[in-house]
Order: C-alpha cells, then structure tokens, then sequence
C-alpha cells in the first residue's frame, strides 16, 4: 500500500524543483564553458594528485558510486515500470516509460560527446577533446534520474523518496571523491539527472485532476 507524500496540492506537476534544476544545469555549464570560478576551483580540487585507490573509504565510495551505473538504474527503472504498469493496467505508461528511459540516456551521452570535457585523470581540463566523456558525470545524472523516477513510478513514500535523494547525492559526492569527475561535472550530472527525474514524473505519470477532499500526493519533484 502506497505512502502518500506531498505535492502542490492543487492537481498540477510540480515545476519548480525541475526549473531549479534546470537553472543549475545550465548556470554550471556556462561557467564551464566560459572559464568561470567554479571551474577553476576545479583545478584546485585536485592540485595535489589523486585521491588514493586503496582502502576502507576508497571501498566505500566505490560501492556507493555503484548506484549510478546505467546498467543497474536503468535496469531496476525499467522493472518498476513495468510493475507500475501491470498494475494500472496500463501499456501506454510503459511505452513511455520506455521513451523516458532512452531518452534521457541519449540526452546525457550527447552532451558529454558534444562537450567531451578531460576528466582529471588526465592532469588536464580541456574542452571538446576527442575520446571523454567527462561533462556532466553519467554516473551522477543516472543515479538522480533514474532513482528518482523509481521512487515516483513506484510511488514511494517520503522516507523512500528522501532515501533516493540522497543515494543520488551521495553518487555525485563519489565521483569526485574517487577523483574521477571534476565537482562541476558531478553538480551538472546531478541537476540534469533531476531535471530528468521531474520530465519524466510529469511525461510518464501525470497527476489526475484534483478531487475534493483528496489528500494531496508527494512525489519525487515536490519541494
């Protein structure tokens, strides 16, 4: 039995996380590509090497940067949609469902192609070099994306749903920490996989017109 969690209370998706979202996608990608101050704050995140790949918090970061393997989010995303839409009765759900999901991958892969940013392994911070896909950090939009839009399909309680706010926040973390993303990468994957998260709770399950006396539903795009 569903929890029920919080919403604008009025019948309409909610925009303003995914306008926020998107404003932080954009603002980060601009500064990136203009050389502003959080890209060289970049730099100096990792002026003094690597990180070191050993250990008990290296291990650590390695397991939670795991939730934004495509393979496995996706995957688990894919599942939960088909049970939503058994359960609906409802194949025009998994249709889209299924366009989401392409889609958002197409959409994050196109950027790092387009941008194809060094990632810090390299020791440099170039732009539009052929072979990386540093720019944004697929991991982090993955994890945001897909957990995100699990939690709405599924219609996750607001326990749950904070639970999968924060693995996505914590893959974006992870990337960084592990050195294999520069910050602004992981912000922007994070944003734009938020951003994903909120298209596709309105595109995929939209919200049924408001009842009277109906209790308001949370989801994963409320602020």
């Amino acid at each position: 039995m569903p929890v029920k969690a919080s919403g604008t209370g009025d019948g309409r998706p909610p925009y303003a996380l995914a306008a926020v979202a998107a404003l932080v996608a954009v603002a980060v990608t601009l500064d990136v590509l203009l050389g502003g101050p959080l890209r060289h704050l970049d730099g100096r995140m990792f002026a003094d090497g690597l990180p070191p790949r050993g250990g008990a918090w290296h291990l650590w970061w390695r397991t939670v940067v795991n939730g934004g393997q495509y393979w496995l989010v996706g995957s688990l995303a894919a599942i939960a949609s088909v049970v939503a839409a058994r359960r609906r009765r409802s194949p025009a759900l998994l249709v889209k469902a299924g366009i989401w999901l392409v889609g958002s991958e197409l959409l994050v892969r196109g950027t790092q192609v387009a941008l194809a940013r060094t990632p810090p392994r390299t020791g440099h911070d170039l732009l539009f070099a052929d072979g990386v896909l540093s720019y944004p950090s697929g991991h982090a939009a993955n994890a945001a994306a897909c957990l995100l839009f699990i939690a709405a399909v599924t219609g996750a309680s607001r326990a749950w749903t904070a639970a999968a706010h924060a693995m996505a926040a914590g893959v974006a973390v992870a990337v960084v920490t592990l050195g294999y993303h520069w910050p602004t990468d992981a912000v922007a994957g994070w944003a734009l996989g938020l951003l994903l998260a909120c298209l596709g709770r309105i595109l995929v399950l939209p919200r049924p017109p408001r009842r009277e006396g109906a209790v308001p539903v949370y989801d994963t795009c409320s602020k």
